[in-house]
């Protein structure tokens, strides 16, 4: 809990549906990421908790298996761990149910060559400890009674790195949240996360070729480099308030998303407000997308191309009713509902899956 980002709310909402269970992660930054936003309640840390204000913590990656596996949630009978890293080492008691819900096997791990592209020097040196850490990875994988994806998508990736199927469910949006206007801004929007994964310098890019006007809301490490080359139609905002983000979707002209998303809130949160998302054809993009009908789909990551595609939304509106109906699919009660039904399943089976994981710990 050290950035606000879409698997930090998704655990948030998973907290609020279990309201007396107990709360834990590796470290928390309150000052970043408010109680509020992740189910209301105070999060129990790990002894990496000192460090989460001094430290970046990318450099306190490879302390993260023992932090996670050091929790103290053996006294549970169930536990459901959010995971888009290292969640899944979390340690269950031996009769207990663990049922992770995998946002991705983590990238730096599993997916090098695209993680460290441009930084190759990097990955070489890490090599190393990124095999342990692999290792270790693949061994807390084991201990997991069931897992859970978000994505199809994200389903055969845990199927790839770990030889485990999982059940898919989509991750929650409070569509109710989110209303359309019928105020129109004139301006495409990128909301996003500022790494190089989500790709929004092709955006700014494609925005200063064909001078297309384009706000950028978010922050992360891409933030002063994307004002440096932002052109005279494109506005850099950075970090914004709910309140401005919900009119900023509800009057853009489209919402662009041009990185292969795991499975992509922002796309749905472009729906729910009646803008049509315009996205890269990938990941989860392809199970929330209906090319011309639901939003808009590119096949290629280049700055033409995504032009293109944004000047197709601006000729082509969508209807706002197909829009809504596209995100309703993804409402909180259909998650809750999808969830309880996975919890149950993962119930049912879990003898087997403890079996399992007691000779594993006896063989360890």
């Amino acid at each position: 809990m050290t950035q606000l980002g879409g698997a930090e709310r998704v655990a948030g909402r998973i907290a609020k549906r279990f309201s007396e269970a107990s709360l834990y992660t590796s470290a928390h930054r309150p000052d970043i990421v408010p109680l509020a936003a992740v189910g209301g309640r105070a999060w129990r840390t790990s002894f990496l908790q000192p460090m989460a204000a001094r430290v970046n913590f990318k450099a306190l990656l490879p302390l993260m298996p023992m932090a996670l596996s050091s929790l103290p949630v053996s006294e549970h009978e169930l536990v459901i761990s959010s995971s888009s890293s290292f969640a899944h080492h979390a340690r269950a008691g031996g009769e207990a149910v663990h049922v992770c819900y995998c946002h991705t096997p983590p990238r730096f791990l599993w997916e090098g060559e695209m993680y460290f592209a441009g930084r190759l020097a990097l990955g070489a040196a890490l090599s190393p400890l990124l095999g342990v850490l692999r290792y270790l990875d693949r061994r807390a994988a084991r201990r997991v009674g069931a897992y859970v994806a978000v994505s199809k998508h994200i389903a055969a990736r845990v199927r790839r790195v770990y030889g485990r199927e999982a059940q898919v469910v989509y991750p929650p949006v409070d569509v109710a949240s989110f209303a359309p206007s019928r105020e129109r801004s004139g301006r495409f929007l990128v909301l996003s996360r500022l790494v190089a994964s989500k790709r929004v310098r092709l955006v700014v890019e494609a925005a200063n070729r064909r001078l297309l006007p384009l706000d950028v809301i978010g922050t992360g490490p891409e933030l002063a480099a994307l004002r440096r080359m932002a052109g005279p139609t494109v506005r850099v905002l950075g970090w914004q308030p709910d309140a401005v983000v919900r009119e900023a979707l509800a009057i853009c002209e489209a919402v662009v998303i041009a990185g292969e998303e795991d499975f992509g809130l922002v796309t749905v949160e472009a729906q729910a407000s009646g803008r049509a998302p315009v996205a890269f054809a990938a990941g989860g993009a392809l199970e929330i997308i209906e090319d011309g009908a639901t939003g808009y789909l590119f096949d290629s990551q280049d700055p033409e191309t995504i032009a293109d595609a944004m000047l197709r939304a601006r000729e082509a509106p969508l209807p706002v009713a197909d829009l809504l109906a596209s995100a309703r699919r993804f409402d909180l009660a259909a998650f809750y509902e999808r969830f309880d039904a996975a919890l149950t399943l993962a119930r049912v089976a879990a003898p087997a899956y403890v079996r399992e994981a007691m000779a594993l710990k006896a063989g360890s």
